[in-house]
């Protein structure tokens, strides 16, 4: 067996052949003569040392048992090396190997993803990595290079070094679960405000250096803290607590009743968190990048 002298032009012409099941077909679609076709196969064989098909005349090649099997190991070779070339040329244009995201969790990330099958056809050699982040977390990703990109929250005041461009805003409501005394009133009636100080108000609480120890819509010191949204969301369908939560995440419960909307006096209604798409001021976006960029920015418009 010459394992050393196997071609991947030999393997392409043997995988076509079982594609299309004869020769003849093989060699229109590779443009080339048949026997041509018939040859680079019939060198892969002797290389091998076994038949990939079984021939007789007047009937199309089928493929033996150890064929179907090395068929297969060929057909990942040839795709990989189909891969490596485009990454190859990919970065020989400049285009990124893999482009990091970081998202706030508050984000609704199936906005995002409207757009990445188009993505996924124009850089198909570009490795993308989706971190979600909440608060201070997503801008620190940022600040230390750890990705391209980052939608956020905003805040009064973003860090020196960051640009942002609004991209819409995300509704967040005060809600509870039925069985929560601050939401099984069903007459309609606001509670008083103080009403407030004798609950658990459930918090996404910021692993980041940059907004530690600062606290958005927070109304009783009775909280709980948790490190994502979607524990959030679990303890309050629990019933153990209150909180905002995107509109948009809670869609469903609040059809089914599962959650209520929270009626208090001084408590808003409705809380709206503009969101930006940001990066480094100073950090050159590569051909990825800035694709993705421009579709975030034309999705807020």
């Amino acid at each position: 067996m010459l394992v050393s002298g196997l071609s991947l032009d030999q393997m392409r012409a043997a995988l076509i052949v079982a594609e299309t099941g004869s020769f003849s077909a093989a060699a229109r679609r590779m443009r080339r003569k048949q026997s041509t076709v018939s040859y680079a196969v019939a060198t892969l064989e002797r290389q091998l040392g076994v038949l990939l098909f079984e021939r007789s005349d007047g009937h199309a090649p089928t493929t033996t048992d150890i064929g179907r099997l090395l068929l297969g190991e060929m057909e990942a070779v040839v795709r990989r090396s189909e891969e490596i070339k485009q990454q190859a040329k990919a970065a020989a244009s400049g285009v990124e190997n893999e482009l990091a995201i970081v998202i706030d969790s508050l984000y609704p990330v199936r906005t995002f993803v409207e757009f990445l099958a188009g993505f996924a056809e124009k850089f198909p050699a570009v490795s993308l990595r989706i971190d979600i982040e909440s608060m201070g977390a997503v801008q620190k990703s940022i600040l230390d290079g750890k990705a391209a990109l980052g939608i956020a929250g905003s805040f009064p005041h973003l860090p020196a070094g960051v640009l942002g461009d609004a991209i819409g805003a995300v509704t967040r409501l005060p809600v509870a679960a039925p069985t929560h005394p601050l939401a099984s009133q069903t007459d309609g009636r606001t509670l008083p405000g103080r009403t407030l100080l004798d609950f658990i108000q459930i918090v996404v609480s910021d692993r980041s250096e940059l907004t530690r120890g600062r606290d958005f819509v927070v109304y009783t010191g009775r909280t709980w803290r948790v490190a994502d949204l979607s524990t959030k969301h679990a303890l309050l369908l629990a019933g153990i607590g209150w909180g905002y939560m995107p509109e948009h995440v809670i869609e469903t419960e609040l059809e089914k009743g599962t959650l209520r909307r929270l009626r208090v006096e001084g408590l808003r209604s409705r809380n709206r968190v503009a969101m930006l798409v940001i990066r480094q001021r100073d950090r050159a976006l590569g051909p990825a990048a800035r694709w993705i960029l421009a579709r975030l920015i034309q999705s807020g418009e």
